[in-house]
């Protein structure tokens, strides 16, 4: 009974990992992209740059409203 109660508890705490799979891999924070970096694209005319930037959220993320 011991035993299953154990095995309960291991499986048990296997299951609620509220943080797994929400980590940044060094390579993901390290990717560089000189076309899409945030200071590239500020660069200019700042409106145009500006309404470049929002679009490409919007059409990556879906639409927020």
């Amino acid at each position: 009974m011991e035993a299953l109660q154990m095995l309960k508890f291991h499986l048990k705490k296997l299951r609620l990992s509220f943080t797994e799979g929400w980590t940044t891999s060094e390579n993901q924070m390290t990717d560089d992209d000189p076309d899409t970096d945030l200071a590239s694209l500020l660069n200019g005319n700042f409106q145009d740059n500006l309404d470049k930037m929002m679009k490409t959220i919007n059409t990556s993320k879906g639409a927020l409203y």
